[in-house]
């Protein structure tokens, strides 16, 4: 009596065929948008069954005992980090010019702000941090980076603080490095950037600079309406004003 009806099943196909590509978490809320009724468990079951998704083979890494610090609010702790852009997506002459992401993203709502950058410096950074604020939608208590030279000075060389630490403290926000050679202590965004490669990179072949960041700010813009399973299945939009809403009242 609890198997799925044709028509359920029919309708895991049509999501998954349009939204399979921005995770699980997303068909399963696009279902529900719909008035399907089942758990995610069974979904994912029914997906297996039907071999919808390909099975890639994941890596087995040691498990870090490293303990995140719980966050209670958006804004308290916010990641920022830095990637290169994958040279195989750029079709247009660069004369060997390297492109960077800058990408932000808050720890409680999982809500980001990215751009897409020229140059790998301090210079860069700290104009990044001059929206990071307004773009995000509230303010920041604490921003938590690796010890890349883009962010701070190698300490055994200098104990000068860059213009990013600068803008930092002009902005009243405390800073937070990570510990070397431990990416895992900025994991979301890491994780996110994993994300970027599989959702948007892997699928595109730029003619030009301008047709890239257009593409890439659409992109942007989509991804903070992506349902997360981490997020109950609610969107990091919906994170943030439901947070704001509750405590307006």
């Amino acid at each position: 009596p609890n198997q799925h009806t044709e028509e359920e099943l029919e309708l895991i196909r049509h999501k998954y065929r349009y939204h399979g590509y921005e995770g699980l978490a997303q068909v399963y809320r696009k279902l529900k948008d719909v008035g399907y009724t089942r758990t995610y468990d069974s979904m994912c079951i029914q997906i297996r069954k039907m071999k919808l998704k390909k099975n890639k083979k994941q890596k087995k890494y040691p498990k870090s005992k490293y303990k995140k610090p719980t966050v209670t609010y958006p804004g308290q702790r916010v990641q920022i980090d830095i990637k290169y852009v994958p040279n195989e997506c750029i079709g247009f002459a660069s004369y060997h010019s390297r492109y960077y992401q800058i990408t932000a993203i808050d720890e409680y709502s999982r809500k980001r702000y990215m751009e897409i950058v020229k140059e790998k410096s301090t210079y860069e950074t700290s104009k990044f941090l001059k929206k990071l604020e307004n773009k995000l939608g509230f303010n920041i208590d604490l921003v938590q980076t690796d010890n890349g030279l883009e962010f701070v000075n190698d300490l055994d060389v200098t104990n000068k603080k860059t213009r990013f630490e600068k803008q930092l403290k002009t902005m009243g926000i405390k800073h937070k490095r990570t510990r070397p050679y431990s990416p895992w202590q900025n994991g979301i965004v890491e994780r996110s950037h994993r994300i970027d490669n599989e959702l948007f990179y892997k699928r595109r072949r730029f003619r030009s600079y301008e047709q890239m960041k257009k593409a890439f700010r659409r992109y942007s813009r989509r991804y903070n309406n992506i349902a997360r399973k981490i997020l109950g299945f609610k969107t990091p939009n919906e994170i943030v004003s439901e947070y704001f809403s509750k405590n307006a009242a």
